[in-house]
């Protein structure tokens, strides 16, 4: 870069950084609004012949608060030397000046690098950065890299946005980070019955977020609870195999029906069992959305109704140990099929990054959340309409050339007449005359 390093920030005593002005005015409004002309020191020939290069000089003059969290930055004289000294008794962190740093390097293009000893560590360090660049007007600068340096934790990161989704979503909609965004949802509304008892969570989303936020996550939740009533209705109309047709002489003949007794007594013993539970409270009005029972449904084999629950129906119901045998086998035929439609449904199929067979959640995160749910895509779709609208209508060259020069054929054929005819008899020549004639009679 040929210009000179001409801005010196202070942050304190013995943290003293050079700058280009151009570089700063660019990636931040507020410096640019600073650094102006009339703001600019002036340099005597004598002090550009001495190699003296600064015109300004910012610094930190005061320690963040609850109204300025990231401090304050103020022009001082270029010969002013001075500095925040840091109070041993840690009232002004240190970790301050460490992303007041990595800030400013961003603007080269440096890569930012956030803890990775623990996630609330690293979201501490991520608000902070945030506060700086919001201060100096950067957030379309610093959002990226600290997407980027947030995700490279990879499930550390998803593992955190599960247990505070909400608090997430907030940092998402500070940096428009989609993918972050997505995730906070996901667990927000899978677990939006509990999250929506809790005062904190509650009184965090609304403060932090704006009403859209809150209306997406219970719109989300509907959905997801009328998925799990369609996969429940499919549960309980299910007559699994060929029970519907045990002949393919119709009608059927009570002796064909008769010869799967106890097919039917499977089938009416696990709709009793799936009944219960659902009048029970387990189902898609479960706190937890139907996870737990889904969950069991979808595992099959002793996941449910294993050997206790079976010999209690033989008790009621008491056979010989060889019909018990069959209609045992059955049932296992009749789970099976019921996998496979849980399956087909989807409703445990996990959209969140978060690896959910090694960090288990016991709510259904199958909620599907489209770019066009994200607040920003919206506006941004539009921006990008209106570019190619105008991209469109902007006339190319060459076009304008070829409008421009039949424009002066015409012109010519009004003040040149041709004496030749058309194909139609008209003479141009006698119409350009007689309207010469019209023009003599006015004057």
């Amino acid at each position: 870069m040929n210009q000179p390093e001409d801005v010196e920030v202070i942050l304190t005593y013995d943290r003293r950084y050079v700058f280009h002005s151009s570089v700063l005015a660019r990636c931040s409004t507020f410096l640019a609004s600073l650094l102006t002309e009339r703001t600019a020191a002036t340099l005597s020939s004598k002090a550009r012949n001495a190699g003296i290069k600064l015109r300004w000089m910012l610094e930190l003059t005061q320690a963040p608060d609850e109204d300025h969290p990231a401090g304050q930055l103020e022009l001082v004289v270029v010969t002013h030397v001075s500095g925040l000294v840091i109070n041993e008794n840690g009232r002004i962190p240190t970790s301050l000046f460490d992303n007041y740093e990595k800030v400013f390097f961003a603007f080269y293009n440096r890569e930012i690098l956030i803890s990775d000893d623990d996630m609330p560590s690293a979201l501490r360090q991520a608000i902070e950065l945030i506060d700086i660049a919001e201060y100096l007007g950067s957030i379309p600068v610093i959002s990226k890299p600290i997407d980027v340096a947030l995700i490279k934790h990879g499930q550390d990161l998803w593992r955190s946005i599960q247990k505070m989704p909400w608090g997430w979503v907030h940092l998402a909609m500070r940096i428009k980070s989609d993918l972050i965004f997505i995730e906070s949802v996901i667990h927000l509304a899978g677990n939006w019955r509990k999250i929506s008892a809790d005062r904190n969570a509650m009184e965090n989303l609304s403060e932090n977020c704006p009403e859209s936020v809150r209306l997406l996550c219970q719109r989300l939740h509907r959905q997801l609870i009328s998925h799990g009533k369609r996969l429940e209705v499919a549960l309980v109309t299910l007559y699994p195999g060929g029970m519907n047709r045990p002949s393919e002489q119709v009608p059927i003949k009570r002796e064909h029906y008769s010869r799967e007794i106890l097919v039917w007594m499977a089938l009416c013993f696990f709709r009793h069992w799936l009944g219960q539970r659902l009048v029970l409270g387990h189902g898609s009005l479960a706190p937890d959305s139907g996870y737990e029972l889904y969950s069991m449904l979808g595992a099959s084999g002793e996941a449910y109704m294993d050997k206790e629950v079976m010999h209690q129906f033989h008790i009621e119901f008491p056979m010989t140990q060889k019909a018990m045998n069959v209609l045992e086998n059955h049932l296992l035929e009749i789970k099976d099929v019921v996998r496979k439609t849980v399956v087909a449904h989807g409703i445990l199929e996990s959209k969140c990054m978060l690896d959910t067979r090694r960090y288990p959640v016991d709510y259904l995160t199958s909620v599907e959340v489209r770019k066009e749910d994200i607040p920003w895509y919206e506006k941004r779709v539009q921006e990008e309409t209106i570019a190619g609208l105008r991209k469109e209508m902007r006339p190319r060259r060459k076009e304008v050339g070829k409008r421009n020069q039949t424009a002066a054929s015409m012109q010519e054929r009004i003040y040149e007449p041709d004496s030749e005819e058309d194909e139609d008899g008209f003479d141009e020549g006698f119409l350009i005359e007689e309207e010469r004639a019209k023009r003599a009679r006015l004057e």
